[in-house]
C-alpha cells in the first residue's frame, strides 16, 4: 500500500497557532504531520490540543507510569502502598529542574498541559504529572547518577552533599514530600530515611535509554548528492512509534531570526527537535544520552535547559556549526549528553559533548548554590561521522575503573555494547561510501542491522547490535547542500500495532519539504529486509517479555501506576516468561542462534522461582538449570560466538542456580563456581589489564561469586538487565 494522505484534521476554533494536523498512512500505519507557525507556548498549546487523545493513548502514560512504579506515591499518578521518601525526591527533583528551565521552555510545558487538558474530557493525569513528564528526561538522567553516587562513593563529599538534598527534599513541605502527602504535616518520623538512602532510590534506575546509534555522510559521499543524517532511537518506551509525528515547525512570529525546522517525534512531545530534526539552512541533528556522576538540578534561575530544549534552539537558530556550538555553550546544562550536528553546505558534522555539574558542598544552606561547572566540548568537523552513547572528548572521556571519573557505563556490558555497536557502523558506513551506493535504503539497511562486532559479526536479536529488538524508531534526514533551491528529504519510520518492533523493520516514510509553504510531498518508502521474518517474530517475542517485566500491564489492559502485589507479581512473571517461551522457539526455527533469548530466560526462571510463596519453585529453578545447560554447551562446544563477559556470567549464574536447587556446597556448584570466577578474573585482565584498575561491575560480580557460596538460595543477583543482557 502506497503511502497516501488520509485527512485533514478540522483544526479547533481554540488553537492559538497558525496549525495544521494531516494524517497520513503506510502498509496501513499511521502517522501526523503536524505544521505549526507561531510562538513556542502557542505551538505547545496546539499540539495538546489537536494531539490530545494521541498523547492519552501514547507515550505519555509510560512515562508516568514509570514514574509512579518507581515512585509509588501519587495520586496524581496513580494509587498503592506509599514510599513517601522516593515520592519527596522525585517530586522536588522535577520542580527543581523545571524551575531552573528558561521562561521559555516553562511557558511551553504549561501550555502544553493546558492545550491537552482542553482537548480531554476525563484526562488520566493532572498538571503536575505533565511537568513531570517534561523533564523526565534529564530528571532521569540525575536519579542515576544520584544512584551510581549511591552504591560506589557513598563516603564522597558529593554523595553527603546530595543525601543533604534527599534530606531536605523530604523534611521541606516547600519541595513537596510526596504528591499523596505534601501539606499533611508532620515529621514522617514511620519512615526510615536512613535505610532508604542505603539501599537507593530503588529498581529502574538502569535505563533503557542509551542505545541509540547515530551517523552523517556528506552530500560528496552519497550516491546522490544530498547529506545523510540517520539515527536510530532506542528506549523501553514501547508507545512512542504508536503515534508517530512530523512536526514542521516557524516560530518567526515570535522572532524573524529564527529558522524553520522539520523534526521527527511522538505525540506529547514537547520537544519534537530534541530527537532529531533538521532546519531550513541545511543543519541537522540527533541527541545520544550519556551517564554521568557530575550533575546538578540548577539553581532556580532560568539559566539552564533540557538537553532536548537546547538541541531544539539549535535547529531554530543555527546556520553554522559555530553557531551549534555557541548555542549549547550558551545555555546550562543537567547532566552529560552528545548531539551530533551536521551542515550540508559545508560538508561537515561534529559532536558537541557536555555536561553540567555543581561543586558539592557538604552541611545546610539554600536549595541552589551558584557552583556550577560548564563543559561543553566541540569535535572536530568531519565529513563522516559515527556516534553511539560514550564520550570521546579526552576532557570527559570514561576511564574503565569509573571511580575517579564523572562518566561511567555502569556494567561491562554496556561498556563492550556502546563501543561494539560504533565499531560496526563504523565499518558498514566505511564499507557503503567506498562501494559510492551510500543512499537512503542503504541508510535504513544500517539502522536495522543485526551484526555483533563483539561475536565475529554474527547475528543477534539484541544486545550489541545497531538495531535491537526494542529500538523503537528510525529517522533519516537528507538535506541538500544546495540552499538557494534545497530538495531536502525528511524519512521516518512508522508503526502502529504490536507487531511495531523492532522501529528499523517498521515501514519507512520519505516526504520532501517545502520551507516556504511549510508542506511535505511524498516521495517514497522502503522496508528493510536485514533479517528474517522469523528472527522479527522471535524479537518481537521478547520485547512482549521485556514489556511484561519492566511495563507490566493489568488486566483490563492499563498500565500499572503502583507496584505490583507479590501475587500480581507472580502472574506478570509467568506472563514474561510465556513470551520468552514463544521467543526462543521462534528464534530457533529461524535458526538465529542468539544465546541471549535462553540467557534472559534463565535468569527470569531464577528470580520467579524466589519470589516468596511460588509454587512452582523446584520446576522453575530445573528450567533455569536447562538453560544454563544449554548455554554452557554453546560455549563449549563453540556453537556460536560468545565473549568472554558473556561466558563468565553463564558460568557463575549457573553456580548460583545449582546452589540454590542443591547446597553451595555440591560438588557441581563448586566446580561452576571456580570455572566462573576464573572466567572472570580473565576479563578483568584482558580487558581492563594486570594492574588491579577494573570496571566497578568486575568488583560487582565479584561480590556476586562470593555470596553465592556464602548464601546461596538466598544470594542477591543484579537486576536483570533486558537491554544489554547485562
Amino acid at each position: 500500500m502506497p503511502l497516501r494522505h488520509v485527512e485533514t484534521v478540522p483544526t479547533p476554533d481554540g488553537c492559538r497557532a497558525d496549525s495544521r494536523l494531516d494524517v497520513w498512512e503506510v502498509e496501513g500505519r499511521r502517522l501526523s504531520v503536524l505544521r505549526q507557525r507561531g510562538a513556542f507556548p502557542d505551538i505547545c498549546f496546539d499540539h495538546g490540543l489537536l494531539l490530545a487523545a494521541r498523547i492519552e493513548d501514547g507515550v505519555f502514560p509510560e512515562i508516568l507510569a514509570t514514574i509512579s512504579h518507581d515512585v509509588d506515591a501519587s495520586q496524581g499518578l496513580g494509587t498503592g502502598t506509599v514510599d513517601r521518601i522516593q515520592g519527596a525526591f522525585f517530586n522536588r527533583l522535577s520542580r527543581d529542574v523545571l524551575q531552573s528551565c528558561s521562561d521559555d521552555f516553562r511557558r511551553g510545558v504549561e501550555a502544553l498541559a493546558r492545550g491537552c487538558f482542553a482537548g480531554l474530557t476525563a484526562p488520566l493525569f493532572d498538571a503536575t504529572a505533565v511537568e513531570h513528564a517534561c523533564v523526565a528526561i534529564d530528571t532521569g538522567n540525575i536519579a542515576t547518577g544520584f544512584e551510581h553516587l549511591r552504591s560506589y562513593r557513598s563516603r564522597s563529599e558529593a554523595y553527603a552533599h546530595w543525601r543533604n538534598y534527599v534530606t531536605q527534599a523530604w523534611m521541606t513541605t516547600a519541595w513537596g514530600r510526596s504528591y499523596a502527602d505534601a501539606g499533611a504535616g508532620g515529621a514522617f518520623d514511620d519512615v526510615p530515611l536512613t535505610e532508604w538512602l542505603d539501599r537507593g532510590p530503588g529498581p529502574g534506575r538502569r535505563r533503557a535509554g542509551m542505545g541509540c546509534t547515530g551517523l552523517w555522510a556528506a552530500p560528496d559521499l552519497t550516491a546522490d548528492g544530498r547529506g545523510l543524517h540517520a539515527r536510530n532511537f532506542d528506549g523501553a518506551f514501547f508507545s512512542w512509534n504508536r503515534h508517530p509525528v512530523l512536526s514542521l515547525i516557524d516560530e518567526r512570529p515570535a522572532n524573524p531570526a529564527y529558522l524553520r525546522y522539520a523534526a521527527a517525534g511522538t505525540a506529547g512531545l514537547i520537544y519534537p527537535g530534541g530527537i532529531n530534526g533538521m532546519n531550513e539552512a541545511g543543519i541537522a541533528v540527533s541527541l545520544h544520552q550519556m551517564s554521568t556522576v557530575n550533575f546538578t538540578v540548577g539553581d532556580g534561575r532560568g539559566r539552564h535547559d533540557v538537553a532536548p530544549y537546547v538541541q531544539q534552539r539549535i535547529l531554530r537558530e543555527a546556520r553554522t556549526l559555530d553557531e551549534a556550538v555557541d548555542i549549547a555553550r550558551d545555555r546550562r546544562h543537567f547532566a552529560s549528553w552528545t548531539i551530533v550536528v551536521s551542515h550540508a553546505p559545508s560538508g561537515q558534522a561534529l559532536r558537541i559533548e557536555l555536561n553540567g555539574s555543581e561543586e558539592t558542598r557538604v552541611g545546610p544552606g539554600r536549595p541552589f548554590a551558584d557552583t556550577y561547572v560548564h563543559r561543553v566540548e566541540p569535535s572536530a568537523a568531519s565529513d563522516r561521522l559515527v556516534q553511539t552513547n560514550h564520550f570521546l572528548a579526552e576532557a570527559l572521556r570514561e576511564r574503565h575503573d569509573f571511580l575517579g571519573d564523572a562518566h561511567f557505563t555502569k556494567t561491562v556490558g554496556k561498556w563492550q555494547e556502546t563501543r561494539a555497536r560504533m565499531r560496526r557502523a563504523d565499518g558498514l558506513l566505511s564499507e557503503a561510501v567506498s562501494a559510492g551506493g551510500l543512499d537512503t535504503e542503504r541508510a535504513l539497511a544500517m539502522l536495522a542491522d543485526h551484526g555483533d562486532a563483539d561475536a565475529s559479526d554474527a547475528t543477534r536479536g539484541f544486545g550489541r547490535t545497531i538495531c535491537k529488538a526494542y529500538s523503537l524508531a528510525s529517522s533519516i534526514m537528507r538535506a541538500s547542500p544546495d540552499r538557494a533551491a534545497p530538495s531536502d528529504q525528511f524519512w521516518l519510520t512508522v508503526g502502529s500495532d504490536d507487531a511495531c518492533t523492532p522501529g528499523p523493520h517498521t515501514p519507512l516514510a520519505g516526504f520532501a519539504l517545502d520551507w516556504e509553504g511549510l508542506g511535505v510531498t511524498p516521495v517514497g518508502q522502503h522496508v528493510a529486509s536485514t533479517v528474517s521474518p522469523g528472527a522479527l517474530t522471535a524479537m518481537r517475542h521478547y520485547v512482549a517479555a521485556f514489556q511484561a517485566y519492566e511495563r507490566p500491564r493489568q488486566p483490563d489492559g492499563a498500565l500499572f501506576r503502583r507496584k505490583p502485589t507479590m501475587e500480581e507479581l507472580r502472574t506478570l512473571r509467568r506472563i514474561a516468561l510465556g513470551a520468552l517461551d514463544a521467543a526462543v522457539a521462534a528464534a530457533e526455527n529461524a535458526g538465529l542462534a542468539d544465546p541471549g533469548f535462553r540467557y534472559i530466560r534463565a535468569r527470569l526462571r531464577h528470580e520467579a522461582a524466589l519470589v516468596p510463596g511460588e509454587p512452582d519453585r523446584a520446576s522453575l529453578l530445573a528450567g533455569a538449570a536447562a538453560d544454563w545447560s544449554a548455554l554452557r554447551d554453546v560455549v563449549a562446544e563453540g556453537q556460536v560466538p560468545v565473549t568472554g563477559w558473556e561466558r563468565a556470567r553463564i558460568l557463575l549464574l549457573s553456580a548460583a542456580t545449582e546452589a540454590a536447587r542443591l547446597e553451595p556446597d555440591h560438588a557441581d556448584v563448586q566446580a561452576l563456581h571456580g570455572q566462573g570466577v576464573a572466567a572472570l578474573d580473565q576479563v578483568a585482565a584482558d580487558l581492563f589489564g594486570a594492574d588491579g584498575r577494573v570496571h566497578q561491575d568486575i568488583k560487582t560480580w565479584r561480590k556476586v561469586a562470593a555470596a553465592i557460596l556464602a548464601d546461596g538460595a538466598d544470594a542477591a543477583l543484579p537486576d536483570i538487565d533486558f537491554v544489554t543482557v547485562e
